[in-house]
């Protein structure tokens, strides 16, 4: 099971630990680990990144991209002893998902397209979830994935892979995404991912999405 992992971490030459990661994708394509979770439901909080490196760079080779960060723990079953503890680690996601390609040309351009940064939950085995994103300053919690499919915008065009999801607004800034704090505005939206970034339709005659 761990051989087959797409998503872990190694302390330079040790085993794999499998781990959950919560990834920013950014609006150019570029991705940023911010927080992981191990097996045993401790979590860490990526101070520093100091280097990204294709795994085809690497002794292992292969597709996806390794990270090394400084982490520490945030909440971990010895919490008092840990929680100040500051260590260095890989992260791997050994995926083409996350190889950094980016290969947006003129084919792809449209007004109506606007990227934007999404944050996502990917899972030791590459499957991911939605958490939030941005839209022109405002943030949406994705409260419920309902579809994702091979599909084009009809309005913008291109390929990708669409998302069909029921975000909700939240206060901006916050970064409490409980129902305590939304500006009660749920709505059903869009996600397409285009060769490695993610955008909205934005209508030219009014805003929205």
């Amino acid at each position: 099971m761990v051989q087959q992992t797409n998503v872990y971490i190694k302390h330079y030459n040790n085993t794999r630990v499998p781990v959950t990661v919560r990834l920013e994708w950014l609006a150019d394509g570029t991705i940023k680990p911010l927080f992981y979770w191990t097996p045993d439901n401790s979590c860490y909080e990526i101070k520093h990144i100091y280097e990204k490196v294709s795994l085809a760079f690497v002794k292992d080779r292969g597709e996806g991209v390794r990270f090394k960060v400084m982490a520490t723990a945030l909440e971990t079953p010895e919490f008092y002893s840990s929680q100040y503890m500051l260590h260095e680690v890989y992260l791997y996601l050994a995926n083409n998902l996350f190889n950094g390609r980016n290969i947006v040309d003129e084919r792809y351009n449209h007004d109506g397209k606007k990227f934007i940064p999404v944050v996502l939950d990917v899972f030791p085995d590459g499957d991911y979830e939605l958490v939030y994103f941005h839209v022109q300053e405002a943030q949406y919690v994705v409260e419920k994935t309902i579809a994702i499919e091979p599909h084009a915008s009809y309005y913008a065009g291109g390929s990708g892979i669409r998302h069909k999801i029921r975000a909700r607004q939240i206060s901006p800034g916050n970064e409490d995404i409980t129902p305590d704090v939304s500006i009660k505005l749920t709505r059903m939206a869009a996600l397409y991912f285009e060769l490695n970034k993610w955008f909205v339709i934005i209508r030219l005659r009014r805003a929205g999405y």
